[in-house]
């Protein structure tokens, strides 16, 4: 045998192991040839108390990922996503804590089609339909406009007249039935179909994000309807009668923030004062947030309001320039002194109510701050920190650690 003969003959059971070995290796995928406009929108993590997709479900022994598509259109949604391999989850939106994740997280084969990915446990891969997202409507009626969302619960109602309406809940049935059942002022949509009515609203509500408010309506998939345990506000003024004229001041020098609880909880005290403390220090740049620590050190201890940008200011460097960023809904006021200096988020105000002294407001909002417990593990370490708008499920604290509060400015 030559040796040309011999290296031939030695390759062909490496190269047909090779072959082995990539049959053995190709897996399920996700089909490519879907229905209509439907696309493959991502992988997604998921917890069974806090669904990526939570308006409706199905189980399926036989599943695929064109059944579960099958499932999500005929109920009306426009997301749908397979999971744990026979498990089907439809909405219209992407719920919070949801997030995005490597493709390759989900991989468990579809219980009906094994060529297709249904998931992975605790993993989504969620489809899309292309058409528009449901809106949370602002003005559904005359006179009528969206205040925010709101916590609620069985116990404490935000609003405490129940109203049932036969057509169905949304936002322009709801604000219409509260004012034709009594002429009360305030209307608030939840849970995706329940309406509820009053004239004021329940002091320690806690005002959170918008992102909270995202349940889609049951009688109108094109609408947002509130969520569990919350509640999308509405309130009535009459036209021609024009809405309260607050004095919101742009500039204030030196004072100091006290943090007063709408509802104290259970050992805490009424108030508590609110420092700019340290976070983060890298070369040229200071980073620090509003908390109520007692025990962390603070170099600014007062604050000034110029032309709208709320300013910490230095005892030991008075020249410092310390600039607020303005908080996005579910996150801590902040701070940064860097070099060059930030110029600073023009949002903040002292707002005058009818009594007391001015309350802080960001975005046209005093009502919209809580104190939450920190859990950030070695660094917070139980910190009471002090958060806009917050949101569920959020990773450095504990939604039901919130607790609402107003800003009193003090001079």
């Amino acid at each position: 045998m030559s040796v040309l003969s011999f290296i031939k003959l030695s390759l062909l059971p490496l190269a047909a192991s090779a072959s082995l070995v990539m049959r053995q290796a190709t897996g399920p995928s996700n089909p490519t040839l879907l229905p209509g406009n439907w696309s493959l929108a991502g992988c997604y993590t998921d917890t069974s108390t806090a669904r990526t997709l939570a308006a409706t479900n199905t189980v399926r022994s036989n599943m695929t990922v064109e059944s579960c598509i099958a499932f999500c259109t005929t109920a009306g949604y426009t997301f749908a996503g397979v999971e744990f391999g026979q498990e089907c989850y439809c909405d219209s939106t992407i719920q919070i804590p949801g997030v995005k994740v490597p493709l390759t997280d989900c991989s468990q084969p579809c219980a009906g089609n094994p060529s297709e990915i249904c998931g992975g446990s605790g993993f989504l891969t969620v489809f899309a339909s292309g058409q528009p997202s449901p809106q949370l409507v602002r003005t559904p009626q005359p006179d009528w406009t969206y205040q925010g969302c709101l916590t609620d619960s069985i116990l404490n109602r935000t609003l405490t007249a129940s109203v049932n309406i036969p057509v169905g809940v949304t936002a322009e049935t709801c604000t219409a039935a509260c004012q034709a059942a009594g002429g009360f002022t305030r209307a608030g949509l939840e849970d995706g179909r329940e309406c509820w009515c009053g004239n004021s609203t329940n002091p320690i509500a806690i005002n959170v994000s918008d992102d909270d408010c995202r349940q889609v309506c049951v009688a109108n998939h094109n609408e947002y309807c509130g969520n569990a345990n919350r509640i999308a506000l509405y309130e009535f003024n009459a036209a021609g009668t024009p809405p309260p004229v607050l004095n919101c001041t742009a500039d204030v020098a030196n004072f100091t923030l006290l943090a007063v609880y709408n509802n104290p909880p259970q050992g805490f005290p009424a108030s508590q004062p609110l420092r700019a403390v340290l976070v983060e220090l890298v070369p040229n740049t200071f980073w620090t947030i509003l908390s109520a620590c007692t025990t962390c050190c603070s170099d600014w201890p007062f604050f000034s309001l110029e032309n709208s940008v709320f300013f910490p200011r230095s005892t030991s460097n008075p020249t410092q320039s310390m600039a607020s960023i303005g908080p996005t809904d579910g996150e801590s006021p902040a701070f940064v002194a860097s070099s060059p200096p930030f110029p600073g988020a023009q949002a903040y105000c002292a707002e005058t109510p009818a009594s007391g002294p001015p309350l802080l407001s960001f975005g046209g909002k005093s009502d919209s701050w809580s104190l939450c417990t920190n859990t950030t593990v070695n660094n917070a370490d139980g910190r009471v920190d002090l958060v806009f708008e917050p949101v569920t499920n959020h990773p450095h604290y504990a939604f039901s650690s919130c607790n609402a509060v107003t800003l009193h400015v003090i001079q």
